[in-house]
Parts: structure tokens; C-alpha cells; sequence
């Protein structure tokens, strides 16, 4: 686009330049034909004196062959002469009025080009304006996406000190039941698996923890194994959270709940529900997050529920 307006920026000047150097040979034109009027205005005066019955009379009284040969001579040439700048004034009123024809349409090619420069630039304009806006929302993503992030990890930090105090205040319980169960514990929630543990998210600059499930809020929330609750209250970016105690420090997690069924230190068993699923804690759709965590650390919680939901 650029080229283009500097193409027609170069058209507009040799255009401008060629209307100049028209309007200079007007001017040369122009003199040269007042004074090609003014050479046919004085034959047109001598003419007069030498046409009609006085050109005649001076003839028949010419009793000299030498002079009546000398005037027959010059008024030819006079004639000659007349013709000739008769001529040559038409020739200039010829030239005059290309140079006008030409100067009509350099002047219109003058203004097409300017046309097509105002519409160009008009256009470049936009498209820089309009990459400027998708720059600044680009921009106001990026910084919202980092603020996200940053959010997400203030997240998990809380989860984290969540479980290590947990740790530090729970009761040893046998987990054997629970790993003997890997590959066919129930499914927490009937819906769909909307994240799955592992996938990128924030950018690519976290990953998930733990999976999704979107259900219709209210769906209700189940354990997927016997256990004890060692948390049911709200945190921050979780929304409202049970945490069950498995026993050997494995431990499952459900969040963003519309409601708790269970309290802290309530024993729950398999498949008994535990919470409503919901959107608490800002999230845009209902359903539930879950997550396995073992020693405090997450792990993949597909390989530990039942194929078949």
C-alpha cells in the first residue's frame, strides 16, 4: 500500500510537471499569435489600399512597363505574404487549441490521481488504525492472560498449603483399599470431560492438575471412595472445596461445588454424595473439578476411575 501511494505521489508530479510546461507553451503560443494578428492586421491596412478600383486605376495609369512589372511583383508578393501569414495563424490557433485540449486532460488525470492518493491513504490510514486496535487487543489479552496466570498460581499455592497442613493434622489411615481400586473407582459426576489432566492452559504456561466435568448445576457430586473429609469450606479460586482422605496420603479433591452435603471430619463412603455440582469460584460453566493427589502432588486421576462412567 505504501508503494502504491509513492507511485502515485511520482504520477501526480510528472502530471503537475507536464501541466507546467503546457502552460508555458501557452504562453509562447499565445504571444506568437497577437503578433501574427498584428503583422495580418497591417496587410489587411495595406490591402485596402491596394484592392478595388484603386488598385486598378494605378495599373492603367502606369505608362512605365518596368513599373507596372515591379507593382504586379510586389503585390504578388504582398499576397504571397498575406497567405502565408494567413496561414501561419491558423496554424498557431491549431496549436492552441491541442495545447488546450491537453492541458484539460492532463488536468483531469491530475485530478484522478489525487483522487486515488486521498482514497489510498484514506485506506492505508485504516489498516494502520486497525492494526493499531488488534495491536492494543492483543496487547490487553496478553497482559489479562498473565494476570490469569498469575491468579491461577496464587491458586494453587493456596492449594498446596492447603494439603500440607492437612498432612500435618490428618490421622494415619490404611490407603491400601483405595490403590488396590486404581482403574474402577466411580466416576465423581455424570457429564462431560471438558479438561483433562495434563492439557496446557493459561497460554501454555500452566497445565490442568486435575480434569473438568461439566454438569447441570445442582448434579450431584459423589465420592469415589470410602475416606474422611479433612476440608469443606470455601477457597479462593476453588470456590467451595471437600477435600476426602483416602488414607497413605492420597487424597481426591472436588471444587467449584454449589453446595456441601459433608462436613470436615465426616466419614463418606463410596459412591455417597458429597456436594452439588456449580460455577463458585468464577467459574464460567457448572460442573466439577476433581482432582487424585498422593504425598500433596497431583496425578493423572483418569488411570484410577473406571473406564465406564
Amino acid at each position: 500500500m505504501t508503494r502504491s501511494i509513492a507511485g502515485i505521489r511520482t504520477q501526480l508530479a510528472n502530471t503537475q510537471k507536464s501541466l507546467d510546461e503546457l502552460a508555458t507553451q501557452q504562453g509562447k503560443l499565445e504571444l506568437q499569435r497577437k503578433g501574427q494578428a498584428e503583422q495580418i492586421a497591417k496587410h489587411l491596412r495595406a490591402a485596402s489600399r491596394l484592392t478595388g478600383q484603386d488598385f486598378f486605376k494605378l495599373l492603367l495609369n502606369m505608362e512605365s512597363p518596368e513599373r507596372f512589372e515591379r507593382m504586379m511583383r510586389y503585390h504578388q508578393r504582398f499576397s504571397e505574404a498575406r497567405l502565408a501569414n494567413l496561414a501561419a495563424y491558423k496554424d498557431t490557433l491549431a496549436e492552441l487549441a491541442s495545447n488546450a485540449e491537453a492541458t484539460t486532460a492532463q488536468q483531469a488525470q491530475l485530478s484522478a490521481q489525487q483522487t486515488s492518493l486521498t482514497q489510498r491513504s484514506e485506506v492505508l490510514a485504516g489498516s494502520r488504525a486497525q492494526r493499531q486496535t488488534l495491536l492494543d487487543e492483543l496487547l490487553a489479552e496478553a497482559e489479562t492472560q498473565e494476570a490469569r496466570r498469575q491468579r491461577l498460581i496464587a491458586d494453587q499455592q493456596r492449594l498446596t498449603a492447603l494439603i500440607d497442613e492437612i498432612k500435618r493434622r490428618s490421622n494415619r489411615l490404611d490407603g491400601a483399599e483405595f490403590v488396590a481400586n486404581k482403574g474402577s473407582l466411580p466416576w465423581p459426576l455424570t457429564g462431560q470431560l471438558v479438561h483433562s489432566f495434563g492439557k496446557p492452559r493459561s497460554g501454555g504456561k500452566l497445565v490442568w492438575h486435575g480434569m473438568q466435568i461439566s454438569a447441570k448445576e445442582g448434579a450431584p457430586v459423589r465420592a469415589v471412595h470410602r475416606g474422611r473429609v479433612v476440608f469443606a469450606d470455601w477457597l479462593r479460586g476453588f470456590g467451595l472445596l471437600t477435600i476426602v482422605d483416602h488414607g497413605d496420603e492420597y487424597m481426591t479433591l472436588y471444587a467449584h461445588l454449589d453446595s456441601l452435603l459433608k462436613s470436615k471430619d465426616d466419614w463418606v463412603e463410596s459412591g455417597e454424595a458429597i456436594a452439588a455440582a456449580g460455577r463458585s469460584g468464577g467459574q464460567p460453566q457448572a460442573g466439577l473439578y476433581f482432582e487424585v493427589r498422593h504425598h500433596g502432588e497431583p496425578e493423572n486421576p483418569a488411570p484410577w476411575l473406571s473406564k465406564t462412567r
